[in-house]
């Protein structure tokens, strides 16, 4: 794929579509359908965000060069736009509002970290593996 072409990717319910640990070569932006995002606590698969069309995921490590914190999983019939690092930085110049999506995404996850802990949400053992996710 090209840094001038990002692709459509269309996947269906149920389908897995990265796991955590997995290298990090594409993020996604919903166009239609919802993704699970799956954090694995004790062996199980816990969904701690469900997203839908316009949001981003999969970004932390295209932006780091990290492996998958989480999983993401089509919570039904879905389809994403998936960019490469090169796709990321030709849409800064080309797209300014698809960065403003990924950066709204980020910042709404941050503020969610920080009224989790102001809330004292982040007591809880999920909680604290996920803030650490975001954190890192």
């Amino acid at each position: 794929m090209s840094s001038n072409d990002p692709q459509r990717k269309q996947f269906d319910a149920g389908v897995r579509i990265f796991s955590a640990g997995d290298p990090s070569d594409l993020c996604y932006q919903i166009f239609s359908g919802s993704v699970d995002i799956l954090l694995d606590v004790k062996g199980i698969d816990r969904v701690v965000a469900t997203l839908g069309p316009g949001e981003v995921f999969g970004e932390m490590g295209i932006i780091d060069d990290g492996p998958r914190s989480a999983s993401a999983v089509a919570a039904e019939d879905t389809v994403c736009i998936a960019y490469t690092a090169d796709d990321i930085l030709h849409q800064i110049d080309s797209n300014p509002q698809t960065m403003a999506a990924i950066m709204k995404t980020l910042i709404k996850r941050l503020r969610d970290a920080n009224h989790a802990i102001e809330g004292g949400d982040a007591d809880t053992p999920l909680t604290k593996r996920i803030l650490s996710k975001l954190i890192s």
